[in-house]
């Protein structure tokens, strides 16, 4: 009778299932590399934007207080009134401003990110452990209904070899030596014997109980 060796079947699944998780960990991995690459170069844009419009505005300003006659006229100067000072702190505090809130906006992005990937890999760890659990119960399965096939199979096996050692014997008067195992009984045993009808009892009884 032909087998299937089930630890070899099953072995390939749990291994393919580990070659899933491990993939989908990895693609996790590689997904929040991206985004945080993706999320720095959008900080580092903002930042630059947000510095290029506060030169913008500081020239525009400047431009507004040296037509007043109340700037030297360079904006890189030192300022030469208190109008002036007050204007270049604000823009200096609206530029800090902006940019500490550049940076709490990437601290959040990252963190996101990161939350995400944990979750996927934390999802694929309990999709892993699930479908191994739900191999090794089909293992369990597949092995007590290959014992039973197994147990059927010898079953038929024996009881066909004892039916046909059986009727030898009645054909032939006597057990054969070739038939002598198989029945439990001596050789040249006749028929005509109690040795028979326990055979035979023997057989009735083992029908009934496999």
């Amino acid at each position: 009778m032909a087998t299937i060796n089930i630890d070899e079947l099953y072995r390939a699944a749990e291994t393919s299932r580990l070659n899933a998780f491990q993939t989908a960990q990895q693609e996790s991995l590689d997904r929040l590399q991206g985004n945080l690459r993706d999320i720095g170069e959008t900080h580092r844009s903002s930042v630059t934007q947000a510095q290029t419009a506060a030169r913008i505005s500081a020239l525009g300003q400047e431009e507004k207080l040296a037509a007043a006659g109340l700037s030297g006229g360079n904006a890189y100067a030192a300022p030469t009134s208190g109008y002036t000072e007050s204007s270049r702190v604000a823009a200096d505090n609206t530029l800090r401003s902006n940019l500490n809130t550049l940076s709490v906006e990437r601290l959040k992005a990252e963190q996101e990110a990161r939350n995400t990937s944990a979750s996927e890999i934390s999802q694929a760890t309990q999709d892993y452990q699930n479908g191994l659990a739900s191999i090794q119960l089909q293992k369990a399965q597949a092995k007590i209904s290959q014992y039973n096939e197994d147990r059927n199979y010898d079953y038929n096996v024996k009881k066909t070899a004892y039916e046909q050692a059986m009727e030898r014997w009645k054909t032939y008067g006597v057990v054969l030596p070739a038939d002598a195992s198989i029945l439990g009984v001596k050789a040249g045993t006749p028929t005509a014997s109690s040795a028979y009808d326990n055979a035979r009892l023997a057989l009735d009884r083992w029908k009934a109980t496999l």
